[in-house]
């Protein structure tokens, strides 16, 4: 589940000098303790800081995205404080004085990451898990949009875009014909792939539901879990920079993207996002398939050979997928 990727953010790696200064201007006066980098944020620069008189951490969060991208962030913790578990933002710096790039200081949220509870956790603790991610992801799916598109830093649409059968079909044939992803699966499983999109590219344009608020990043590596009053369950969802509005099927696919088809995990992260209040049509499956291979393929089209483990894991999981 990602945990062998290569981080694409390698020049984001800031030194206690650096750090200390940010601190400084959101912590008058108080001194850096420790500064450690995180295993999430794998397109980020994460950080767990301890400072000087405080007893709880704080996380250090350097953003690499677009313009809004930090904005977006913020505003999105703002609008689902209380509805979805989020950490709340101390501070957002997107003025580019102190460092090159926009930075803020969050909460510090405990937890278990799900991939770990999935790796080696108990049937019942995987069970609980399930059903609490079920029931955040209606939650933050409760959020719609008049249309699909990318988010600004008030949460607006900045970009809109379709996605209908048409051009799924065309973003797929671009990538392997013109991108890096049709040279890094090789030409038997380029046509492979190209036959199951002609053959599934019309239930895009079949559904007519509205675009909601899309995670687009909504897997183990960005879920923590605790115990709650009825077990296991959610404590926050990290990293929402490639948040956009769009089809819920996105984090449906991403969700289940290493999970074997009917699996206890599948089964009632599913029940818990109906029972909430979440919506699926009845080919909800090769929906998320589809929408997830848009994922796939874009990320291969964006790996270059000094990221050989995430382009052998892409290409496992679309060969696995359109076999």
């Amino acid at each position: 589940m990602k945990e062998s990727w290569e981080r694409t953010s390698k020049n984001i790696n800031m030194n206690n000098e650096t750090i200390s200064i940010l601190i400084d201007k959101v912590f008058r006066g108080k001194r850096l303790i420790k500064a450690e980098r995180t295993e999430t944020g794998l397109s980020s620069g994460t950080y767990k800081v301890l400072i000087e008189g405080i007893n709880t951490p704080y996380l250090l969060r350097i953003s690499t995205g677009d313009i809004n991208v930090a904005a977006k962030e913020e505003a999105i913790a703002k609008k689902l404080k209380g509805i979805v578990p989020v950490a709340d933002y101390l501070y957002l710096d997107t003025s580019l004085n102190l460092i090159e790039y926009d930075w803020a200081i969050l909460e510090w949220k405990e937890g278990i990451l799900l991939r770990d509870i999935l790796q080696n956790g108990e049937k019942l603790e995987v069970a609980k898990a399930a059903e609490s991610i079920g029931n955040i992801l209606a939650r933050i799916h409760s959020h719609t949009f008049d249309c699909p598109g990318f988010l600004a830093g008030d949460l607006t649409i900045s970009n809109p875009f379709n996605m209908g059968g048409d051009e799924f079909y065309t973003f797929i044939s671009e990538t392997l014909d013109n991108g890096a992803a049709g040279h890094w699966l090789g030409a038997e499983t380029k046509e492979r792939v190209r036959s199951f999109c002609a053959s599934h590219r019309s239930l895009l344009s079949e559904i007519h539901e509205p675009p909601v608020l899309v995670h687009s990043d909504f897997n183990g590596l960005n879920i923590l879990l605790a115990d709650g009053q009825n077990g296991i369950e959610v404590s926050a969802v990290l990293d929402w920079e490639f948040a956009f509005s769009g089809r819920r099927y996105v984090d449906i696919g991403n969700m289940l993207r290493y999970e074997k088809g009917n699996s206890l995990f599948e089964q009632l992260f599913i029940q818990a996002y109906l029972d909430s209040g979440g919506f699926l049509n009845e080919n909800w499956v090769q929906l998320y398939q589809l929408e997830d291979l848009i994922a796939l393929c874009d990320l291969l089209n964006r790996s270059t050979s000094d990221v050989p483990n995430r382009i052998s894991d892409l290409r496992r999981l679309i060969i696995q997928m359109v076999q």
